[in-house]
């Protein structure tokens, strides 16, 4: 049984480097990193569904609005902008956030994903930023 679900209401947030501040002291350098974790592990726990304590596969596909200049003043999409959202952030930092906020929620641990794939893209129609999840069990759950 694949768990897909949809994280919507911000743009994803990459989880990557750390700003040292003194005395030990280090914080995220993306302000945005624990809203979106948080958002993941709410629409994760919204699902209802029971943690996956085994190897699992992971898919998600990260949601951006387009930039305003990829339009015409009268709305249309303009020919020279781009098709992929070939632009920051970083594809596998945004992977390490979105892992993060799984943890707990609805996977034992991240460490339990054997495989995964990602795809960073632009809203179609009336999508909303954010990001479409699908976990795949690789064995039977035990309760």
């Amino acid at each position: 049984m694949a768990y897909t679900f949809r994280v919507e209401g911000m743009a994803p947030a990459p989880q990557g480097s750390k700003r040292h501040l003194g005395k030990g002291v280090m914080i995220e350098s993306c302000r945005n990193v624990k809203p979106w974790r948080a958002l993941v592990t709410s629409a994760a726990i919204a699902t209802g569904l029971p943690i996956i304590r085994g190897p699992v596969s992971m898919s998600v596909v990260f949601l951006f609005l387009r930039p305003k200049g990829h339009y015409t003043p009268k709305g249309a999409l303009r020919a020279s902008a781009p098709e992929h959202h070939a632009v920051k952030p970083d594809g596998s930092k945004l992977l390490r956030s979105t892992e993060d906020g799984l943890t707990g929620s609805l996977l034992e641990d991240d460490a339990r994903i054997v495989s995964c794939t990602w795809q960073k893209r632009y809203c179609v129609g009336h999508e909303k930023p954010g990001a479409l999840i699908t976990l795949i069990p690789l064995q039977k759950q035990t309760p």
